[in-house]
Parts: C-alpha cells; sequence; structure tokens
C-alpha cells in the first residue's frame, strides 16, 4: 500500500494533466447523454483513434528521436486490412483484427529491416520513401475505390462478446485500447530497453561506448 502511495506522490504535473484528461475523455459519453447531440461521442472516437497513432509515434520520435514520416501508412494497411476484408464479406472482428495485425508486422519487419540501418535525414527520407509507396499501392486498386478510397459499410463483428453497433461499446473500446497503449508505452519507457532507446536519443556514441550496439 505505501508503495502505491510513493508512486501516486511521485507523479509530475504533466502526469496529472494526462490523467485528468483521461478521466475527462472517459466521462464523455455521460455528458454527451445528458445533452442529447451524440455529436460528441462521434468526434472524440475519431480523436482517440488518431491518439493512439499519436501515442506510438510519440515512441519513436519522442523517446527514440527517430524521426519518422511513414507512420500514417501502418494506419492504411489496418483500414484497408479491415475494408477489403468486409468488401468480400468477410466481417468477423478476428480474422479482421488478425490480418491487419499480421500485415502491419511484416511491413514493420521489412521496412525497419532497411530503416534501421540508416540514421539521420536518410532515415527520415527512407521512411517517407515506403510510405509514398504503400499510398500509390492502396490507390492503385481501383477495385477498392483508388483515389476515392474504400468505404466500410458494416463494423466488424465481435459477437457474441461485443456489438460494435451499440455507439457507447465502439466508444469504450477504443477508450480501452488507448488507455492500454498509454500503459504499454509508459511500460516500455519505463524499462531497461526504453532507458538504453532515450539514451541513444541524447547520444548514441556513448551507449556504444558502454557497450549497447
Amino acid at each position: 500500500m505505501s508503495s502505491l502511495s510513493d508512486k501516486i506522490r511521485a507523479l509530475t504535473l504533466q502526469q496529472w494533466v494526462a490523467i485528468i484528461i483521461v478521466v475527462l475523455i472517459g466521462l464523455v459519453p455521460v455528458f454527451d447523454a445528458f445533452f442529447g447531440h451524440g455529436f460528441y461521442v462521434s468526434f472524440f472516437t475519431k480523436v482517440m483513434i488518431f491518439a493512439i497513432a499519436a501515442i506510438s509515434l510519440n515512441l519513436i520520435l519522442g523517446y527514440g528521436g527517430m524521426i519518422s514520416f511513414g507512420h500514417a501508412a501502418f494506419m492504411a494497411i489496418g483500414g484497408y486490412s479491415v475494408g477489403i476484408a468486409a468488401y468480400h464479406g468477410v466481417d468477423n472482428g478476428y480474422i479482421q483484427f488478425l490480418i491487419a495485425v499480421v500485415l502491419s508486422a511484416v511491413f514493420a519487419l521489412v521496412t525497419g529491416a532497411i530503416c534501421l540501418r540508416t540514421r539521420g535525414v536518410y532515415f527520415i527520407m527512407i521512411t517517407l520513401a515506403f510510405a509514398q509507396m504503400a499510398y500509390f499501392l492502396f490507390v492503385s486498386l481501383e477495385e477498392y475505390g483508388g483515389d476515392d478510397g474504400l468505404t466500410v459499410d458494416s463494423r466488424s463483428n465481435f459477437e457474441p462478446l461485443l456489438s460494435l453497433e451499440n455507439e457507447f461499446a465502439l466508444y469504450y473500446l477504443i477508450f480501452v485500447l488507448m488507455v492500454v497503449s498509454l500503459l504499454l508505452v509508459w511500460r516500455i519507457v519505463s524499462s531497461r530497453f526504453g532507458r538504453v532507446i532515450r539514451g541513444a536519443r541524447s547520444n548514441d556514441e556513448r551507449m556504444q561506448a558502454v557497450g549497447f550496439p
């Protein structure tokens, strides 16, 4: 118990502000129910989706010091994985999720193996190049919308565990995923691996000198 209280007292002002913001976002559907608009639930659903992308970008940019212009490619891979599967009648959310994760991992493995062998402006430009390659690949798929993009007519089916047709269920699913993303990145940054990444951002030559490749 004392350990928990010590951790609470050790929280910085920025961390307290972040916690308050997360709590307020979690209460948006409650406030929106009183006003009866429905706009804020839809708006903050989109905000949280982009926040998850920003959290992961902050890990490599804010803590790792690696400026990537190719981060949106992973959102595109996830979106098109779900959209193309739905286009062919596969609305099972578990299958769609598996396809999106596997394809994103393969893309990250192939591009990362190349990008991480560069540094500085070369790293920036090669991530941009891969992002452009992904962009032109997707817009060349005329059967799936081409330049006009791909519209997903139905939401993923996670029944009987969860029904995303309910706006509040969708909202809180994304909210939970955002909180998990925040906690995961916080745990990574606080770990030994995270400290090495932060040290390499400040002075990679010194980190190599003390034994970290």
